[in-house]
């Protein structure tokens, strides 16, 4: 499955390529490649090391000599944009390029505007990101206060963006007491209160603007750092409209739900494509996770197959065990997280992944085969294949 568009730049004008290049990158799930003619000059392919899904080209001095290359070098096979950041092409240009396989052919001093209207739409609607597939995403809430259900969807957006290869938008809907962006120690100037309220004339460019962006390549959308959000305040409309402007462009959202049902709680869920329900090894927790799957099963009507429940902090030698919960939710298929409260307590002080802190260690080893699982790369299993300590690692898809 391909996971982004891949584009490549060729031509002349060094500094317009440039400049589109900026922009481009900025569009999540894509991959951008400048190739600047160097020998023959119109040797524009030449030491690409991406086979890519759109070609667009600027032209230069020899306008006429490039298309024919273009047109003679069998780049028909996927779209292609001419680019004329100068002058005005004629018509036998206008041509040359349909004969060379453009798409579209972009002139004029709004090149750069409408080079990126031009390639949104093509992503759209050949739907490269995501190979043609439903995009995912993945709601995670605790069944009881403290499981550790933040943390888990902290790294699996992290490794659903670094081992899946796949463009991760972390959403946090803790309003009130959120803490992502701490927990990966980034910045967020504006979030999630401030993209709402913009949402009407958004466009995927503007929703970037408004995000954290981690060296990973993980995205996040947080709550407000000082601004305090009640319960109803926020608008269902306008944050549907929100998932489905960042459902358009990232492969996964993971949205990290607080415990409490309410409409905001129902529309994620509605738009979910799994339910991480994150509990703990004790009673009243395994309790509380089985009247949550009740209520997202039976009053609000979600398949008992988008639910994955999730056994948190895992003992083996815990007097409560992994029988003792499967028999309390009438369940056979819990994945379980190992307990490694050391790590995962220091990797959270220090605002770093886990998975950079300590890349071998069972919890996060765990978490990873979850995300292959998410990605669809793995089928739940009901015994894993690293013995016992994973047993029935998989949940339920």
């Amino acid at each position: 499955m391909k996971k982004s568009s891949q584009i490549l730049l060729t031509g002349h004008g060094e500094a317009s390529m440039k400049s589109l290049f900026g922009a481009v990158s900025q569009l999540p799930g894509v991959r951008v490649q400048l190739r600047v003619p160097c020998g023959s000059e119109h040797d524009f392919t030449a030491g690409a090391d991406i086979d890519a899904d759109i070609l667009v080209h600027f032209l230069g001095a020899k306008a006429e000599m490039e298309l024919e290359a273009l047109a003679k070098h069998g780049r028909q096979s996927c779209p292609t944009l001419i680019v004329s950041d100068h002058g005005v092409p004629d018509a036998r240009l206008m041509r040359l390029a349909m004969q060379a396989g453009a798409r579209d052919f972009i002139m004029g001093p709004q090149w750069l505007e409408d080079s990126l209207s031009a390639l949104r739409k093509i992503i759209q609607e050949d739907g490269y990101t995501h190979g043609g597939s439903r995009r995912g995403l993945t709601a995670v809430v605790n069944a009881k206060g403290g499981a550790g259900a933040s943390t888990i969807a902290c790294a699996l957006a992290y490794a659903l963006a670094t081992r899946e290869g796949l463009q991760t938008l972390l959403l946090d809907l803790d309003l009130q007491f959120g803490t992502q962006c701490l927990r990966l120690n980034l910045d967020s100037p504006q979030g999630l209160v401030e993209a709402l309220e913009s949402i009407e004339s958004m466009d995927e460019i503007a929703l970037t603007g408004y995000v954290a962006k981690h060296a990973s390549g993980l995205h996040v959308l947080n709550r407000p750092e000082r601004e305090i959000v009640l319960p109803g305040e926020i608008d269902e409309m306008r944050l549907k409209r929100l998932i489905e402007l960042a459902h358009s462009y990232y492969e996964h959202l993971v949205v990290d739900l607080p415990r409490l049902i309410d409409p905001v709680f129902n529309l994620v869920l509605e738009q979910a494509s799994h339910v991480i329900v994150v509990m703990q090894q004790e009673l009243s927790s395994v309790r509380d996770a089985q009247r949550m799957i009740h209520i997202i099963t039976q009053d609000l009507g979600l398949p008992i197959e988008r639910i994955m429940p999730v056994l948190n902090r895992y003992e083996r030698n815990n007097s409560f065990g992994l029988g003792d919960v499967e028999r309390v939710l009438s369940l056979e298929s819990i994945a379980v997280i190992p307990n490694d409260f050391k790590n995962l307590n220091r990797a959270s002080n220090l605002g770093i992944p886990i998975a950079e802190l300590a890349p071998k260690s069972p919890a996060t080893l765990a978490i990873q085969k979850l995300a292959e699982t998410l990605a669809g790369k793995r089928r739940p299993e009901k015994h894993g294949m690293l013995g016992p300590l994973f047993s029935k690692l998989l949940g339920r898809v």
